[in-house]
């Protein structure tokens, strides 16, 4: 059978139609970013001293803010990148480092949650998925960098899908910041030279070679997923 042929394999599509909620959970956690930081920027607009004074205070309380907003998906992590990057310079950066793996964190905990309550009891006793969980496993780390790599999946359900895999917590924490440190970079110096951060943050442009960048990140981390998959089904077959 070949690969496509697997990984779309009529039993599987059978059991996450029997999950369907599941699937509408990660669908609410990619739009909810983009819907609630549209509406952030308008009202940012109207109060922008609260961030242009770039003192500690204001930093910590922004970064603090931020843990919560990503992992709950009140906003994308680029958007608080490019924020970050305009504002604060390069002591938002500092901020980050702290703020993404503690909402990274949080949201693995919250997904867990979330995902408790709409996927349905017997998923893990399906033996399908038993085994393919089981073998995921073993690629867990690479898995979970080429994840966080892509700047086209959002944070908050990245997090609520990885929950279902139960990972181990250091890869999971190491790995997201291995994956997500080129993406969070690219947009921190964007907005640290952008000049009209609000503009900016809703359509964020790029030009020349920066646009080759995020291509190359999100064929880097598909390539990766999908080399990923065919390494677990191909020991599946085997067993």
């Amino acid at each position: 059978m070949s690969f496509f042929a697997r990984l779309t394999n009529r039993t599987a599509f059978g059991h996450l139609r029997a999950n369907r909620n599941f699937l509408l959970l990660l669908i609410f956690f990619a739009v909810l970013p983009l819907t609630v930081s549209s509406l952030f920027i308008y009202f940012a607009q109207a109060n922008q001293h609260l961030l242009t004074t770039q003192t500690m205070p204001a930093l910590l309380i922004f970064h603090l803010a931020a843990i919560p907003a990503m992992a709950l998906a009140l906003t994308p992590t680029t958007f608080v990148a490019i924020v970050s990057g305009y504002f604060f310079s390069w002591y938002g950066l500092a901020g980050l480092l702290l703020s993404y793996p503690l909402a990274a964190l949080l949201g693995l905990r919250l997904g867990g949650a979330a995902k408790a309550l709409v996927l349905s009891e017997d998923f893990y006793l399906n033996p399908k998925i038993q085994q393919f969980l089981e073998q995921i496993r073993r690629d867990e780390f690479t898995m979970i960098i080429f994840t966080r790599l892509s700047p086209v999946l959002p944070f908050a359900m990245t997090n609520v899908a990885l929950s279902v895999l139960k990972l181990g917590l250091t890869s999971f924490m190491l790995g997201t910041m291995i994956g997500m440190l080129p993406r969070t970079l690219i947009f921190f110096m964007l907005g640290r030279d952008a000049p009209e951060i609000w503009a900016f943050a809703q359509n964020p442009s790029l030009e020349g070679l920066h646009r080759l960048i995020p291509l190359l990140l999100i064929i880097t981390s598909t390539v990766g997923l999908l080399w990923i998959a065919q390494r677990t089904l191909t020991r599946m077959n085997s067993q």
